[in-house]
């Protein structure tokens, strides 16, 4: 007899609440970031497939040229020769985004420039989605995210509120954001940008959240901030003191603890690429790098005060965290950008750049601002009609915009340019020999050779501070004895020649015709490399220690360096060879050879930094600075002496 199964009861389902009417249609959040992509994808499209543009004068040439020399030298990052008279590489530039430039290039077979515009073509259509990401999840509701990202994608704040940006951007409507990027190479800086609302959303998810894995991601991200560009690792900063001080996060003294915690792993986990000594060398020559330019500590004191009265008053009016934070984020860009353009005071080094975060932070403000008002009451497709409205006014400045992104990025046949000429013959025939080139070819001769230079591309991470009185000296000379002075004491080989007719794109030599009585090693029209003369070809040279330069303090005064280029031209010193450990200019390690007397010391033209060890015949010899911050070394060697460096 078989066995009836009762039937399971049916729970009856609790019917939907009735839709009212006029309640508003809710647009999904991955539609409208995708509307927000497309807009960008569509300003930045010409960008994308283009190799090299016109813009010779970007400091994109740089960064190219990073990406190119970690593709080839993968993973030899120790030392890197090729800028400053050698340099720690991790002193080059905060290295993210090229490394993902290389990887990318590698994996696609493509050259570095051509990934280089790929990379940040993408990277600039994300940067709003992050922002509509991280409104959302601080609460802003959708449609005023929306509104706030696509105002970041198409309009500048700072364009209205400065002149001289203004004019630069090319008027109201200017893609001011777009024009950084393609026309002076800020690739970086817009990574940072990218990656500054990511942190802060993920920091969000963090604290209120409280799962393992998101404060790794938390950690990671402010870490990726840090490896992009400084000026997004000092925003990230402030708009994170924001969050903390607008209690967004409902948590109290609990959130500054843990947020202090999570910032300790991010520099933890970055810190192999940003050591202190990074830190501190960054630190040094910003200031440099501007003309020393300090503000008065009235302006100082204002700033703080103000931001503080900010604080007060927003505490006093009861304002919403969600308000509260959107303030204090817009302060601090929007204090250092229009005190530097307004006033000429800048409270930090190159206080301008932060124009760009002045125009995350307003949008982000006026998202918040807009979220604060009641809901619309106008229907249920209140939502979609507005989001289509905005859209529809957005077209006309989509289409401007993408029509000045096509000028600014049009193509170039780079095998025309001085830079690549000079730079592919110097690879060719002068291979690991130093030279010093101005301007522009300075900035690409990496992205197309291995050659050593007396200048380099970021300014920031020159470790030999001497190099600030020496290349400023060679450009502004009008003398040619004390311009060789100069290329000489440093180990110059060759020196490109600015001739104003020159397809170079800054022409930076105050007298070019200075090199005009020195021997070409090659022409090609207006652009030639001359020789700098040189007894010895080395970058070791035997000295007695009363050779050795004293401090050069004034470019225009190289009587400093006169015994040690006599000593270097003294044909009764014994030779001494140098040569790159197998022949690896990446390798970071050296041998050097002579036969030498107990008196001599040996003179190493490359930029001395802590970390080099050296050895003499096995035994251990201290490497010291000389007073032009060069290494000497004191081998104390009679006869065969074989020195290794590394």
């Amino acid at each position: 007899m078989s066995r009836k199964t009762k039937p399971k009861p049916v729970r009856p389902r609790a019917p939907r609440p009735a839709t009212p009417a006029s309640q508003p249609l809710q647009i999904p959040s991955w539609l409208l970031a995708g509307l927000i992509l497309a807009v960008n994808a569509a300003v930045i499209g010409p960008y994308y497939g283009v190799e090299y543009t016109r813009q010779m004068g970007s400091i994109e040439a740089a960064f190219i040229g990073l990406a190119r020399y970690i593709s080839d030298h993968f993973p030899n990052f120790g030392w890197f020769p090729l800028w400053y008279a050698g340099i720690p590489f991790q002193d080059a530039y905060p290295p993210l985004l090229h490394f993902i430039v290389a990887a990318c290039a590698s994996a696609a077979n493509v050259s570095p420039a051509y990934a280089y515009h790929a990379v940040t073509a993408v990277i600039y259509a994300l940067c709003p989605v992050a922002l509509f990401w991280a409104l959302s999840s601080l609460g802003a509701t959708p449609l005023p995210s929306f509104i706030g990202a696509l105002g970041y994608s198409l309009l500048s704040p700072s364009v209205w509120l400065v002149e001289a940006i203004r004019n630069d951007a090319g008027g109201f409507l200017g893609p001011r954001r777009m024009s950084t990027l393609v026309r002076y190479g800020e690739g970086p800086h817009a990574l940072s940008l990218l990656l500054v609302p990511v942190a802060l959303a993920l920091l969000h998810s963090a604290i209120t959240r409280r799962r393992r894995l998101l404060d790794v991601l938390s950690a990671l991200s402010m870490a990726a901030v840090a490896l992009s560009n400084w000026l997004g690792a000092v925003a990230l900063a402030f708009v994170v003191f924001a969050y903390l001080l607008s209690s967004l996060h409902g948590m109290g003294l609990r959130a500054w603890v843990k947020t202090a915690c999570l910032g300790a792993a991010a520099y933890a986990s970055s810190s192999p690429w940003l050591p202190p000594s990074t830190i501190d060398t960054i630190r040094t020559n910003a200031p440099i790098l501007v003309g020393h330019l300090r503000p008065g500590w009235p302006w100082v004191a204002g700033a703080i005060a103000g931001f503080v009265i900010l604080l007060l008053l927003l505490s006093k009016l009861r304002a919403a965290p969600l308000l509260r934070f959107g303030v204090l984020s817009l302060y601090p860009p929007a204090a250092m950008t229009l005190l530097a353009c307004w006033f000429g005071v800048s409270l930090l080094p190159q206080s301008e750049r932060y124009h760009l975060e002045l125009d995350v932070t307003f949008w982000m403000l006026a998202a918040i601002l807009f979220a604060l008002v009641p809901p619309l009451r106008a229907g249920r497709y209140a939502h979609p009609l507005v989001a289509a409205a905005v859209l529809l006014c957005a077209v006309p400045v989509i289409s401007r915009q993408r029509a000045v992104t096509a000028g600014e990025a049009s193509p170039i046949a780079i095998e025309t340019t001085a830079e690549y000429e000079v730079s592919r013959w110097l690879g060719e025939h002068m291979p690991g020999r130093r030279v010093f080139a101005p301007g522009s070819i300075s900035f690409w001769m990496t992205a197309f050779s291995d050659t050593p230079m007396l200048p380099g591309g970021f300014d920031n991470g020159i470790r030999n501070k001497t190099l600030w009185q020496a290349n400023y000296g060679i450009l502004t000379a009008a003398a040619l004895p004390d311009a060789l002075s100069l290329l000489k004491a440093f180990g110059c080989d060759a020196v490109v020649g600015g001739a104003p007719t020159s397809k170079e794109w800054y022409h930076p030599y105050s007298h070019p015709e200075k090199f005009a009585s020195l021997a070409e090693l090659w022409r090609h029209g207006p652009e030639v490399v001359y020789a700098v003369p040189r007894l010895r070809p080395s970058l070791a040279h035997a000295l007695r220690p009363s050779s050795l330069a004293a401090p050069l303090t004034d470019y225009r005064d190289v009587k400093p360096l006169a015994r040690y280029v006599a000593a270097l031209d003294d044909p009764g010193l014994p030779d001494v060879s140098f040569q790159w450990k197998n022949g690896d200019i990446s390798s970071g390690a050296a041998v050097v050879t002579a036969n030498l007397r107990p008196e001599h010391v040996v003179s190493i033209q490359i930029s001395h930094t802590p970390g080099w060890e050296a050895a003499v015949n096995g035994r251990p010899l201290p490497v010291a600075r000389d007073n032009i911050g060069q290494i000497v070394l004191e081998p104390a060697c009679d006869g065969p002496c074989r020195i290794e460096l590394f």
